[in-house]
C-alpha cells in the first residue's frame, strides 16, 4: 500500500543543508479535515525555518489508498514508521523531529519509543487516553444524529445500541466514517499515561486551549517523561481547538511556539518568511490508489494567476469522455467533509470519468494566503482549472460538481467554457448574497434553538447516553452543518438578480441534491426549483432523508454519490450545448465583481 506524501523542502538553495528533517502527524476523522490548512501553514513555516518537513496521509485517510473502515491503529503505526524511513533517508546526521496533533500526537508518542533516531517531538493536545477520546466521539456522533434527524444511529447505516450490545468494542458509523470493531478496540486500549516513554531527547507538549490551566493528564504525562530522563517543555497557547472550530483558524501562535523550540530559543537563529516565488514548492512525493475496476491517481497542478494549485486526478485505465471537477467549500479541502469529496473522485474514477477534486488558493495545499482568497477567486481557479483537466485527461465535455459554496463556484463557472454541459450542486446556498451573514446567523440561532428544546424531550434522552451533559461536546456535534464548512465566505457578488440573469445563457444540464435535515434545504431548494421552471433548464431534485448539510453518515454519502453517478450515466449521451467544434470562452467568471 502507497501513501500520499508531501515534501516542504527547506531551501530553494539546495547548497544550504536543513536543519533537520521534521514528520507531521495528522489528526483523527474529521478533525484532519478541520485542522489540514493549519498543517500545511506549519510545514511552510517550518521549511522557512530551514527544516526539511514531510507530512502524509494515513492508511484509508486524505489522498491515500485504502478505506477508513478497514485500518486500524496498528496499521497506521506501520504507515508512520515508513515514513520515519523516509526522514531518515532524507536526514543524513541531521536530527528527526516528529509533530503530531491530537491523536496523531498520540502515535508519534508510540513511535518515539520504537524508533531510536527520533531526536525530538512536539506534541500539540495529544489524546492521552483512547478510552475518553472514543467514548467522547461515540456520544458526539449519536447527539448530532439525533438532533439531526431524531433517529439514532440505525437510521443512518450504523449499528444500533442494542445491535453492538453483545459486543465490547462495537463498529459504529462516525459522522461518515466507519469506525471497525478493531479500530474501536485498539484506539480504546491507547493510553499514554501506560505506555513506554519515548527514546527521545526532547518532547514539546502543548495544550491548545483558551484556559491557561493545565490539564492534568497532561502534567503526568510531563512528569512520566521527565522521570525517564526526557527534556519536557509543557505549555498552553490560547488558540481556539482549530480542529474542530467552525471556519478557518489563525495558528501562526501555535507554530510559532513550537518552532522557536526546535530552533532551542537560539535568538540568532533567523527566520525568513518566503514568497511565493521563492519558497521550493511542497512536492507530491507518491500517490497511488487501485480498485475494481483499477483507479489511477496523480497529483495534478496549475498556475491560477501567479500561485500554484494542487489537485488530485482519478481516472480509470482507459480512456475517458468525461471529466467532473470537485469544488469543495468555502473552509474545507479537496477531501471534503467525512471524506465525501475523495469517496466521490474515486466512484466517479470506477464508473468511467476523470475526476479532479483540487484546492482553492489559499485553502489545502494550494498557494496564498487564508485570507486572500474569495468567492470570485474560487470561480476563477474553477475556470481555469475546466481546460487544464480537459486538455489532460482527452474528455471532450466537462460536469463542476460543487458543494454547498462550491456550488456557487460552479454557478459562476459554467460560462467560462462551452465544454461545460453540466453541473452537480450538492447543498447549494442561494447563488451570490441573497442569503446574507447577519440572515446566516439568524438561521443558525434558530436551528439552535430548536436543538435545545429538543434536548430536553423525553423521547431524546432515551436515545442518548446517559450520564453528565457534555455543553462542549454538543457545541462541536452541532457545528457540524454548514457554518463548519463555509463560515465567513466574504466577497459574494452582492446582486443575486443579476448573477442569475446571466446564468439563464448555461444550456446544460441540473443535478439538485439536498439534505432532508438542512435548515437551508427549503429556501434554496425552492429559489433554484423556480429559476429552472421559469427557464425550462433541464434539471432534476433530490433529496436524501434525513440527511444533514455535509451528508455526515455513511449511507447519507453513499446515497448522495451514487445519485450523481446515475444521473451522469442516465444522460451520457446528451451534449446539449455542444457546436460540432468546440470553442472554448474566456476563463475569467461572468459579471462577478472583482
Amino acid at each position: 500500500m502507497q501513501h500520499h506524501v508531501m515534501q516542504h523542502r527547506a531551501q530553494a538553495d539546495l547548497s544550504i543543508e536543513p536543519k533537520g528533517v521534521v514528520v507531521m502527524v495528522s489528526p483523527f476523522a474529521e478533525e484532519k479535515k478541520a485542522a489540514q490548512r493549519a498543517l500545511v501553514e506549519a510545514g511552510r513555516a517550518l521549511a522557512d525555518a530551514g527544516f526539511e518537513v514531510l507530512r502524509f496521509d494515513l492508511r484509508g485517510t486524505g489522498d491515500s489508498g485504502g478505506e477508513f473502515g478497514a485500518a486500524d491503529v496498528e496499521m497506521w503505526r506501520e504507515d508512520l514508521r515508513a515514513v520515519i524511513a523516509q526522514a531518515r533517508a532524507l536526514a543524513n546526521d541531521r536530527p528527526i523531529s516528529l509533530i503530531g496533533l491530537r491523536f496523531g500526537a498520540t502515535l508519534a508518542w508510540l513511535a518515539a519509543h520504537e524508533d531510536e533516531h527520533i531526536d525530538s517531538m512536539a506534541l500539540w493536545e495529544p489524546i492521552t487516553s483512547g478510552a475518553t477520546y472514543m467514548r467522547q466521539n461515540r456520544q458526539r456522533s449519536q447527539i448530532r444524529r439525533e438532533l439531526t434527524d431524531g433517529s439514532g444511529a440505525a437510521s443512518n447505516g450504523a449499528k444500533s445500541a442494542q445491535d453492538g450490545a453483545a459486543e465490547a468494542y462495537p463498529s459504529f458509523d462516525f459522522d461518515g466514517f466507519l469506525i471497525s470493531s478493531k479500530l474501536h478496540r485498539e484506539m480504546v486500549e491507547v493510553d499514554l499515561l501506560t505506555a513506554p516513554v519515548p527514546n527521545c531527547r526532547r518532547v514539546q507538549l502543548l495544550q491548545i486551549s483558551g484556559s491557561s490551566r493545565i490539564k492534568k493528564p497532561l502534567e503526568d504525562l510531563r512528569n512520566r517523561a521527565v522521570e525517564a530522563g526526557v527534556e519536557v517543555e509543557l505549555d498552553n497557547v490560547a488558540v481556539e481547538a482549530f480542529w474542530s472550530a467552525i471556519g478557518l483558524v489563525d495558528t501562526a501562535a501555535v507554530r510559532g511556539k513550537t518552532i522557536a523550540w526546535l530552533l532551542n530559543g537560539n535568538a540568532n537563529e533567523q527566520v525568513t518568511t518566503a514568497t511565493n516565488e521563492q519558497r521550493p514548492q511542497a512536492v507530491p512525493v507518491i500517490i497511488n490508489s487501485a480498485g475494481s475496476p483499477p483507479i489511477l491517481a496523480e497529483t495534478l497542478s496549475y498556475m491560477s494567476g501567479d500561485q500554484r494549485v494542487h489537485g488530485v486526478l482519478y481516472r480509470p485505465d482507459a480512456p475517458v469522455q468525461r471529466a467532473v471537477l470537485l469544488l469543495h467549500g468555502w473552509s474545507g479541502y479537496r477531501i471534503g467533509p467525512g471524506h465525501l469529496l475523495t469517496e466521490a473522485a474515486r466512484s466517479l474514477a470506477a464508473a468511467g470519468y476523470a475526476a479532479y477534486s483540487f484546492d482553492f488558493r489559499g485553502r489545502g495545499e494550494s498557494e496564498w494566503g487564508v485570507h486572500e482568497a474569495s468567492l470570485n477567486s474560487m470561480i476563477r481557479d474553477a475556470c481555469r482549472a475546466v481546460s487544464i483537466v480537459l486538455e489532460q485527461t482527452g474528455a471532450s465535455h466537462a460536469t463542476l460538481l460543487g458543494l454547498c459554496s462550491g456550488g456557487e463556484v460552479a454557478l459562476g463557472a459554467s460560462l467560462s467554457d462551452t465544454r461545460i454541459d453540466s453541473l452537480a450542486l450538492w447543498s447549494a446556498p442561494v447563488f451570490s448574497g441573497a442569503f446574507t451573514l447577519a440572515l446566516q446567523a439568524r438561521r443558525s440561532q434558530d436551528s439552535a434553538k430548536k436543538y435545545v428544546r429538543k434536548l430536553f424531550y423525553p423521547e431524546t434522552w432515551a436515545k442518548l447516553f446517559t450520564g453528565r451533559l457534555n455543553y462542549k461536546m454538543i457545541a462541536r456535534a452541532l457545528s457540524g452543518g454548514r457554518s463548519n464548512e463555509d463560515a465567513g465566505v466574504q466577497n459574494k457578488a452582492p446582486d443575486t438578480a443579476s448573477q442569475m440573469k446571466e446564468f439563464e445563457a448555461f444550456k446544460g444540464r441540473l443535478c439538485f441534491i439536498y439534505g432532508g435535515n438542512d435548515p437551508e434545504t427549503p429556501p434554496s431548494r425552492d429559489f433554484y426549483r423556480e429559476f429552472v421552471e421559469h427557464t425550462g433548464m433541464p434539471h432534476e431534485f433530490h433529496e436524501v432523508e434525513g440527511a444533514n448539510h455535509n451528508y455526515y453518515g455513511m449511507a447519507w454519502k453513499q446515497r448522495v454519490i451514487e445519485t450523481t453517478v446515475q444521473w451522469l450515466a442516465s444522460s451520457s449521451n446528451t451534449t446539449a450545448h455542444h457546436s460540432n467544434g468546440v470553442q472554448t470562452r474566456a476563463v475569467e467568471p461572468v459579471t462577478l465583481n472583482s
